[in-house]
């Protein structure tokens, strides 16, 4: 299908429509500053400025707390499998947290597929935002190659002004657009201006890191004893929201409900995060990571060295939420590049 375009005044429309037939997920303004995904009965337009949201859309594939499976005991065994999905759609997603979504595509289909995950993924749509400027101070998506995105999304919007140039990427994304659009074929004059805008915008994204992200893995192998750890031991507070706030993260503990009766119950399943006090910690009580210091190491190799080296891409996407909402100010670009200080010092 030819690159079209979306008038913005019909936008509106066409979020509405969507809803006839999808969940839609949008972005809205919870408080001055701060956005999350959410649905709304319309469509509010902070799509060009807006920052990332408080958490991931990730939440809307891999929720924080769900239920995997239902039991009884009695009169005679019985367990039920509950995979819960609906049709949805993410609307206005940013490349990085595309990125993220992509990730997590990747780690719950490799080895053991994730029925719950993967039920979701099939039934989402996501339209995706392009960004055509850092959204804000704490942006490094440039730095770990996530500011461009090639797979992930069905439909991608670039603002061109006078309307969004539409990138459609799969059939769904396609049928979409037919169905509930009245867009228009692209003129050479908005090719012309989409291609302009995606080289003026390479001038204004930073790469923030002093070296480049894929010599990052070997850095960060040769930094077991880096000072950097000791020093965000002092400062952390252990309180897990990088974690928590990452498109990336996806650990989770397992543990079962019992109703009253004790022959029926629940077992679920909710986020965790390798920088709580009791994530490493053993049946027999023993913590292989007792120091605030050793699980952010941990949480800074999950990033940059352990993933990257398996999956040969970058688990940080840029977001800029870990450095956003760290109570103690613990910078993510300001600690990757300390690490490459201080284990390569010319940080070529």
């Amino acid at each position: 299908m030819d690159k079209t375009i979306i008038n913005k005044n019909d936008i509106g429309v066409f979020y509405k429509d969507l809803k006839k037939e999808y969940t839609v997920y949008g972005v809205k303004e919870k408080e001055e500053g701060f956005y999350v995904f959410d649905e709304a009965d319309e469509f509010t337009d902070p799509l060009e400025n807006y920052k990332p949201t408080i958490l991931p859309p990730k939440k809307l594939l891999f929720p924080q707390k769900e239920t995997l499976l239902r039991f009884n005991t009695q009169p005679y065994p019985d367990i039920q499998p509950v995979i819960e999905s609906k049709k949805q759609i993410l609307f206005g997603v940013r490349p990085c947290d595309i990125h993220g979504i992509n990730l997590l595509d990747k780690i719950f289909t490799t080895d053991h597929e994730d029925i719950n995950y993967t039920n979701r993924r099939a039934k989402t749509v996501i339209i995706g935002m392009d960004c055509l400027r850092p959204c804000y101070e704490h942006a490094h998506c440039a730095s770990v190659d996530c500011l461009d995105v090639d797979e992930g999304y069905d439909i991608m919007m670039t603002d061109i002004g006078h309307g969004f140039y539409i990138s459609i990427n799969t059939p769904m994304g396609e049928e979409i657009i037919e169905k509930y659009t009245n867009s228009i074929g692209a003129s050479i004059d908005d090719r012309d201006k989409f291609e302009g805008l995606m080289k003026e915008r390479k001038n204004k994204f930073e790469m923030k890191f002093t070296t480049d992200i894929s010599n990052l893995p070997l850095l960060f192998k040769n930094a077991d004893n880096d000072p950097v750890w000791d020093e965000l031991n002092d400062r952390c507070l252990g309180c897990g929201r990088c974690n928590i706030v990452c498109p990336t993260c996806y650990c989770f503990d397992v543990f079962d409900c019992m109703e009253l009766n004790m022959t029926s119950g629940e077992r679920c399943r909710e986020w965790d995060a390798c920088t709580l006090k009791d994530f490493a910690v053993v049946a027999t009580g023993e913590n292989f990571r007792s120091t605030r210091g050793q699980r952010l190491k941990h949480r800074f190799n999950r990033k940059f060295n352990y993933l990257m080296t398996k999956y040969n891409t970058s688990f940080c996407t840029g977001c800029g939420r870990c450095t956003r909402s760290c109570p103690v100010n613990i910078d993510i670009v300001e600690t990757v590049n300390t690490v490459i200080k201080n284990n390569k010092g010319d940080g070529q």
